[in-house]
């Protein structure tokens, strides 16, 4: 439901004003933070003849075009323009996947236009930002569960956290892994993670079974951590397990520890990225044909891809804060794979 239209930019007495609606709470007026990724949408209005606005419809469609143009911060959206459905017009706005850990301004123009001709009637300019917000301070801790929603720790929280760990580690968890690391002034960082499939590497191995685990913002640290991956659902399915490091479309073989009473594996690392579990040997250094730079992910794809047998790593297995809450990390039987 329309809840706000803001305000167009006259361009000359054309008796046809456009106007861009709210939706779900938002308006386009540079206090919207969108999430990267996500589709929205917001109703296109118009007013014709000082008469009231109204969304515009498909018919307006015979008489009027819609051009939308980019003015700042083009690079933060995959994608803007115009989307009919259900016969109503809406500015259709998803952005890219970025994982800053500040937010990014887009401003943008968008014009009517009489069908068949590039004299604007009537123009409005939206703006928004593009990015995820902090977490909240309640959720700080000596160990802190990362919110999808709100993935970015300030350099203000990681001090608080810092404090609440004392001369220990800090653990940050979420579905599927928990990342243990001394912290000393760590700067802010972006902890968004998804486990959506990375379709050029399941195309490349069609007969493979893969779990995908990604952090889109790289969180790097000065000091060396530990990563714990949960693999309870492939660790009697798989004959052997292979972790890998995806890279700049390139793929790394990693030496893991498995501790089999936790069901889990887990390497040293400074920085978050792109890991692959799977139950196929590839050569270390194997480049992935059709990989895009920094190996980010396909938008869109899907998490589960029964052609290829790649399945999403966080929605097959439970979280590990719930195994380690539960005394499982403290389990001695462990295993080095080389």
């Amino acid at each position: 439901m329309t809840a706000f239209a803001f305000a167009d930019e006259p361009v000359r007495s054309s008796g046809v004003t456009l106007s861009v609606g709210s939706a779900d709470g938002l308006t386009l007026d540079g206090s919207a933070l969108l999430h990267p990724g996500e589709e929205y949408r917001f109703p296109l209005l118009i007013a014709e003849g000082g008469g009231a606005a109204r969304p515009m419809t498909v018919e307006d469609m015979e008489t009027y075009r819609i051009k939308v143009f980019a003015k700042d911060g083009a690079g933060a959206m995959a994608d803007a323009g115009r989307l009919e459905s259900g016969r109503q017009q809406y500015l259709s706005l998803t952005p890219a996947d970025i994982f800053t850990v500040s937010t990014q301004e887009v401003k943008y123009t968008v014009a009517l236009q009489k069908k068949n001709s590039d004299d604007t009637l009537s123009q409005v300019t939206v703006q928004w930002k593009v990015g995820y917000p902090a977490i909240d301070d309640s959720q700080l801790g000596a160990s802190t569960a990362i919110d999808l929603s709100a993935p970015v720790i300030t350099k203000e929280q990681f001090a608080a956290i810092q404090k609440a760990a004392g001369a220990g580690q800090a653990s940050f968890t979420g579905s599927g892994w928990q990342f243990d690391v001394r912290l000393l002034d760590q700067d802010a960082a972006n902890f968004h993670y998804s486990a959506q499939n990375i379709r050029e590497i399941s195309d490349q191995y069609p007969d493979a079974d893969f779990r995908f685990l990604r952090f889109g913002g790289k969180p790097s640290f000065d000091f060396s951590g530990r990563l714990t991956l949960d693999v309870r659902e492939v660790l009697d399915q798989y004959d052997e397990i292979y972790l890998y490091r995806y890279l700049d479309g390139v793929l790394y073989a990693l030496k893991y520890d498995l501790d089999r009473d936790a069901q889990t594996i887990s390497i040293q690392t400074k920085q978050l990225g792109s890991y692959v579990i799977s139950d196929t040997r590839i050569p270390n250094g194997t480049a992935v044909h059709g990989a895009s730079s920094g190996g980010s992910f396909v938008s869109g794809a899907d998490k589960d891809n029964p052609s290829t047998g790649g399945a999403g790593f966080i929605g097959i297995i439970p979280a590990l804060a719930v195994l380690f809450a539960t005394g499982g990390a403290a389990a001695v039987a462990k295993s080095r794979r080389k």
